[in-house]
């Protein structure tokens, strides 16, 4: 009775703990399917490989939509800030001329608008043809990239969280053997 309350919850732990690593791993693992003969073993490949165009699809969406997206950078580029400092970088500029800047100095406001509308231009342009979509690259990098580098990117910012989905595995299967244990020494 008493080995019961002991082997029953470590063997549960050692269940549960194991089975959640397997299933972690099985994110991501096999990489490619396998067969045996013309018939494709189930789950391989694992669900991340397997998914993984609709699960890069997911990400840039999310990213573009909570962090940043293309017409976000648009503002940044086109901002008062950025004015701003496009005007002062240009007085630095005239600055520069030493003498020359006096006769430079008139021309000033027109060089500002001209670069500004150069910018907003080239902004408009990188949207219109992509360049600044940040869904579209964002999906495209993850689909490109090699699978255990997605792995590893993925387990590289969610390691300690798969530690404790493990370390949970192996406490609830420990209550399970106690109750088990306890089920076990009431039927006899």
């Amino acid at each position: 009775m008493f080995n019961e309350f002991i082997i029953f919850p470590i063997v549960g732990a050692a269940i549960g703990a194991f089975t959640n690593e397997l299933a972690i791993r099985m994110l991501f693992r096999p990489y490619k399917a396998w067969y045996i003969g013309p018939v494709k073993v189930p789950m391989t490949p694992g669900v991340i490989p397997s998914q993984r165009e609709q699960i890069a699809a997911n990400i840039a969406e999310t990213f573009e939509k909570h962090l940043i997206s293309s017409d976000e950078i648009h503002t940044a580029l086109t901002s008062k800030h950025s004015q701003k400092i496009i005007n002062d970088k240009i007085d630095e500029t005239l600055k520069s001329l030493g003498p020359l800047a006096a006769m430079a100095a008139p021309f000033k406001p027109k060089i500002v608008e001209k670069l500004l509308t150069g910018i907003e231009s080239v902004a408009e342009q990188a949207i219109e043809n992509g360049d600044l979509d940040i869904r579209k690259k964002i999906e495209v990098k993850i689909n490109e990239m090699p699978l255990q580098t997605l792995e590893e990117l993925i387990l590289g910012f969610s390691r300690k969280q798969f530690k404790h989905i493990t370390i949970f595995g192996g406490i609830l299967g420990a209550l399970i053997g106690i109750v088990q244990a306890t089920i076990s020494t009431l039927m006899n």
